[in-house]
């Protein structure tokens, strides 16, 4: 038996449509990496490179701009061994930032329904920690529902579903 740490993650499913709206002055679009070009953002490159590598340079960051400014980024990627749960062709939702001088402009919530609706054939997955409750909130408003709580395990930080609902 693998051991695991407390559930501290809830994972929701894309459920429904919900038409989230930002104000017209940011402008959006899907960046596709390559081995040179990791991303847009500042930051360690480390966790890119991994997720380069296991998913075969199949990753995307969704970005939202104000003027030149990069205010929000979600990365997006397709199952890899570490969410042991989700199926070959789901995508997940993973380690998004809104620069805090553009948060409650709703740019979490579009960027989530904004996924969602680019990947309609497939089903995606957004986690979050049990105690961020503004993740938690943007998670709901976009139309994604809780399908259970998540284990890390110890070794390899493995994602598992809670058994014990």
């Amino acid at each position: 038996m693998t051991k695991q740490s407390k559930p501290v993650f809830l994972f929701y499913k894309y459920e429904k449509s919900v038409l989230i709206e930002i104000d017209a002055r940011f402008k959006y679009n899907f960046f596709k990496p390559s081995l040179f070009n990791l991303k847009l953002h500042e930051g360690s490159l480390i966790i890119y490179i991994f997720w380069y590598i296991f998913t075969f340079g199949r990753y995307k960051i969704f970005y939202i701009f104000e003027n030149q400014k990069m205010v929000h980024f979600s990365n997006v990627l397709p199952k890899i061994f570490k969410y042991s749960f989700m199926r070959k062709e789901d995508i997940q939702i993973a380690n998004c930032y809104t620069d805090p001088l553009f948060r409650g402009n709703q740019l979490y919530p579009f960027a989530l329904s904004i996924i969602a609706e680019e990947y309609a054939d497939n089903a995606v997955w957004v986690g979050s920690r049990s105690d961020n409750s503004a993740s938690l909130s943007g998670i709901k408003k976009a139309g994604y529902i809780l399908i259970s709580k998540v284990y890390k395990s110890m070794f390899l930080g493995i994602y598992r579903l809670s058994k014990d609902e």
